[in-house]
């Protein structure tokens, strides 16, 4: 197999996977066997019948598409490796040749995590961070420190300040996401609302009716509020490593202690990742409101 690579807009990327006729032909073989060796021809043995007899029964289609999920996966992660590629998004692929006597060839397209620039976000979130600081006669020493004050109204000063620092961030700092992720989160998300809407005993249609939206206004939401998230997500990961937060195994222990149930506990140990993923996050907007 042997693979070119091209760099699309962003951090998007094609590869054409280009497979020898004789690395296909190896493969065919192994499936037609495969599938032969199941198939029942009249005044013969099951799996002993003449080949061109098989031929005649078998879905050429079934065995060519069979051979594709055995070929394409192998190439692909070969390719990857090659050039040292390292996607967040499920690939787009197109086959572009696939004949018989001919080299077979693939052209998949994915994406890998954007570049982020951070410009002077620091700057840019002390200038929210600083007004918090101010002491005023009648704070007490409490209120001399951001995020100190108690009860309710300290609540709602912190969530407010972490809501202007999410809003400067998404301001300030730049980061280009490839058409490709963007469809793919636009996509999870209009397949999470058909999902709920259908358990909710309702069609698509009655939905988008009920909410005086049409499928392509809907989808032009999804776009807008995956754009939104999608940049904060590489945003926060980009300051959460220039700022060097970390998550201790220990944090991680402490979040899934609280947890009584013994089959939620399990799952949380199973899914330690995204409790650290989650602390991470939470530890850097921390570190955001310290500066």
């Amino acid at each position: 197999m042997t693979s070119a690579l091209t760099r699309l807009s962003g951090s998007a990327f094609e590869l054409t996977l280009t497979v020898p006729w004789k690395d296909v032909k190896e493969v065919y073989d192994r499936v037609f066997d495969e599938l032969a060796a199941e198939i029942e021809v009249p005044g013969f043995r099951k799996g002993k019948a003449p080949k061109e007899q098989v031929d005649a029964k078998l879905d050429q289609g079934k065995i060519y598409g069979e051979v594709v999920n055995r070929l394409l996966p192998i190439s692909y992660q070969e390719a990857l490796k090659e050039h040292d590629l390292k996607p967040i998004v499920a690939p787009k692929v197109q086959i572009s040749q696939a004949e018989a006597d001919r080299d077979w060839q693939f052209i998949v397209r994915a994406a890998e995590k954007p570049s982020v620039d951070l410009d002077s976000y620091q700057e840019a979130v002390k200038t929210i961070t600083a007004k918090a600081k101010i002491w005023k006669p009648g704070d007490g020493e409490q209120g001399k420190t951001a995020g100190q004050g108690q009860g309710e109204q300290g609540d709602d000063t912190r969530s407010k300040q972490i809501s202007e620092i999410i809003d400067k961030l998404l301001e300030v700092c730049r980061v280009e996401l490839p058409d490709l992720l963007l469809e793919s989160e636009v996509n999870r998300l209009m397949t999470l609302l058909v999902d709920d809407v259908r358990a909710a005993g309702l069609t698509y249609e009655q939905y988008l009716q009920s909410k005086g939206e049409t499928a392509e206004s809907q989808r032009e939401k999804f776009k807008k509020q995956a754009e939104t998230s999608l940049r904060l997500e590489f945003i926060l990961d980009s300051v959460a490593n220039d700022l060097k937060v970390t998550v201790t195994p220990e944090e991680i222990k402490a979040i899934i202690e609280k947890e009584t149930d013994s089959q939620k506990k399990k799952a949380l140990e199973e899914q330690s990742y995204l409790i650290a993923s989650i602390l991470r996050r939470e530890n850097t907007i921390t570190k955001l409101l310290a500066l």
